[in-house]
């Protein structure tokens, strides 16, 4: 056993090493003749100059040769001593499959060389024709090289099949399906067995009609068709697999040879045509629909909870209104039983109480309607620029008449001016009055109540500090609810609906501000404090004082000639003896048709008419007499919605039973000088 190493150029190229340059051709020669031996290297090194030869004589050290090494071409003798060039042949396509393997012999005929090629021997070369050895080398290492890429070539097509496949299956929310040109099953992914409810082994070669339909739309045939024509497809559609449960699904088709004619008929071939994708939506869907149900009852819900508030608007201002005539008319007998009446000493304080009482009824009406306002989200303020320093103090004074009667003392003191903000004057006012009230309500007689104002920290503060019952720690954020008070002792004893704070804290929460409650526990007595943020620097300095005119001249009631439109007779009666007092010629109509009708036939100079007449609305009269002579409202129905109504209709003011006929009288004298 010898090996000879390569020398000199080579005349084939070869492969670059590792290392780089050429890689050099390994070869094994069996051949036990040293002088044949030297022939064939020699012949080979002229061909392949870096050639490796590993020589061996016999059985054995061949043996040990193809079982420790690695080589590109074995060359053999045919006769050796003890070990024939066949059995050769068989052990190399055992040990070394792959490797070309060429007979080089002096003694083989073309009968046993056709044989040994049967057997898979490469080639063979006469000893006597060396010449020829370069060339079928170069053809063996040929077919090895191409038979080399074919295998890499299938390898990479097996191994890209087998990503492709795990990629697919890995897709367990969509089913993927190949399919050839006659619609028949190449493959099946694990989401396709998931929503058709049948394996791959099942489906392949069968058309896909046999698993699945459609239960409207479009079939599966139709969709490759369409495919075919656009080169795709998608829809959204109700599936129903022929082993599984019904399914919405996004359905994608891909023809992947588009080109192709329609027309033409399908030819028979495993070659993939179609490629449909399938997408489960239904639990999708269903949420959708389960959505879109729950956004339809929410809706109905909400236009059900609108046309309740509207109903319960209308039911509130019908029964305001219905409340406030009967009330009106009550008001007016009182006051005029005051003026004009001898009351016995022991009877004196009946009139005036009957007189509060009205005045809180209406109050209450007017809570009632403020809460409804508030909870409909239709509170609108009419905020200006204002210097609030004086309102509490105007406030005090509206309520003297209600401390006098429960023996009260109020002391007065804050800021006199400088207390500039951005709020409702009346709100505010209001508010200050629902706080004034509170602390009438629950303090003992005799007991004096503290009212005080300050600017504090970019605030003004209101402060109303009573000596009453005061209130459990509890009980200190409760009572800024709706119809809710400390307890029910104290709601029993002192009696009211629980609004007046609630609506309070509204008011101000809706300026911006903060209204809170303090108290030491019951019997300390308790404070109430507003907080109103002042209006922006810019904002805060006074307007520039417009020049005086002279005051317009006042409109004498004497003779005055009005139109009153009221239903309730009683209200009327008594109204119309205050005005007439006043000086005021006064014509009556019970209803809308009368009015127009008074209207029409005489001469008036203001008109004083109800909302709520048995014919239909007041505002009819506003809007047809409102052009050419001053319309003012005197109604039950007073929430901001019919004041906008008025408003709107062209009326000058509006008044709310029951009224002051002071106030009557004065509201009627301003809108005479606004047309004098």
């Amino acid at each position: 056993m010898s090996e000879r190493p390569a020398a000199g150029a080579g005349l084939a190229a070869r492969s670059p090493a590792v290392g780089g340059g050429v890689a050099p051709l390994r070869v094994l020669m069996l051949e036990d003749s040293v002088f044949d031996a030297e022939l064939l290297t020699e012949a080979l090194l002229r061909a392949y100059p870096q050639a490796q030869i590993k020589t061996v004589r016999d059985e054995a050290g061949y043996i040990a040769a193809l079982r420790q090494a690695r080589f590109e071409l074995i060359l053999s003798d045919f006769e050796l001593p003890g070990y024939s060039g066949q059995q050769a042949l068989e052990l190399a396509r055992s040990l070394a499959p792959q490797v070309p393997f060429v007979f080089v012999s002096g003694v083989i005929g073309e009968d046993n060389a056709v044989e040994l090629l049967r057997q898979g021997a490469t080639d063979y070369v006469s000893k006597g024709r060396l010449s020829r050895l370069p060339m079928v080398v170069d053809r063996a290492l040929r077919e090895v090289a191409v038979r080399d890429g074919r295998v890499r070539a299938e390898r990479a097509l097996q191994d890209n099949d087998l990503l492709f496949g795990r990629l697919v299956d890995s897709l367990a929310d969509y089913a993927v399906v190949l399919l050839d040109a006659q619609a028949r099953v190449l493959r099946w992914n694990l989401g396709a067995r998931q929503i058709f409810g049948a394996a791959e082994s099942e489906a392949l070669g069968r058309g896909l009609h046999e698993f699945l339909t459609s239960r409207e739309g479009p079939q599966p045939m139709e969709w490759l068709h369409a495919s075919c024509a656009g080169g795709s497809f998608n829809a959204q559609l109700w599936l129903q697999p022929l082993h599984g449960e019904p399914c919405w699904a996004d359905v994608v088709v891909a023809c992947l040879d588009a080109q192709a004619s329609a027309a033409a008929p399908p030819v028979a071939t495993s070659r993939v045509r179609y490629c449909l994708i399938i997408r489960d939506r239904t639990a999708e869907h269903r949420n959708a629909e389960a959505l879109r149900a729950a956004v339809a009852r929410a809706e109905a819900a909400q236009e059900e909870m609108a046309r309740a508030n509207e109903a319960k608007d209308r039911f509130l201002a019908i029964v305001s209104h219905e409340l406030r005539n009967p009330l009106a008319a009550v008001s007016f007998a009182a006051q005029l039983l005051q003026r004009l009446a001898t009351v016995p000493e022991r009877h004196k304080d009946l009139i005036p109480g009957i007189r509060r009482n009205v005045e809180l009824e209406a109050r209450l009406i007017d809570d009632l309607l403020d809460v409804s306002t508030i909870t409909s989200g239709k509170l609108s303020l009419r905020a200006d620029r204002l210097d609030a320093a004086s309102l509490p103090a105007e406030v005090g004074e509206m309520m003297r008449g209600a401390l006098a009667d429960k023996k009260l003392k109020l002391s007065v003191r804050g800021v006199a001016e400088g207390a500039w903000v951005r709020a409702d004057a009346a709100r505010i006012k209001q508010v200050i009055a629902n706080l004034l009230r509170n602390a009438i309500k629950f303090s003992p007689a005799g007991a004096t109540i503290r009212l005080e104002s300050e600017v504090n920290d970019g605030h003004f503060v209101v402060r109303v500090v009573d000596h009453g019952i005061g209130i459990a720690p509890d009980a200190l954020e409760r009572i800024f609810k709706a119809f809710e008070q400390a307890d029910r002792e104290v709601a029993r004893q002192f009696g009211g609906l629980g609004l007046g704070l609630a609506i309070a804290r509204h008011l101000v929460i809706e300026h911006g501000g903060m209204l809170t409650a303090t108290s030491a526990g019951p019997g300390q007595g308790a404070t109430f404090e507003m907080r109103l943020p002042l209006a922006d620097r810019e904002e805060t300095q006074p307007l520039r004082a417009a020049p005086s005119l002279p005051p317009p001249p006042a409109a004498a009631a004497q003779g005055a000639r009005v139109l009153m439109v009221e239903d309730n007779r009683q209200a009327a009666e008594l109204l119309m003896l205050f005005l007439q007092d006043y000086g005021y010629a006064i014509t009556h109509a019970a209803t809308v048709a009368e009015g127009l009708a008074c209207a029409a036939q005489k001469e008036f100079d203001i008109v004083l008419t109800d909302l709520g007449l048995p014919d239909g609305s007041g505002v009819e009269i506003g809007r047809a007499l409102g052009a050419r002579l001053p319309v003012v409202a005197l109604s039950g129905y007073g929430s901001p919605i019919d004041r906008q109504r008025t408003q709107a209709a062209g009326f000058a003011a509006h008044l709310v039973k029951p009224a002051d006929p002071e106030a009557v009288h004065e509201t009627l004298q301003a809108a005479l000088r606004r047309t004098a």
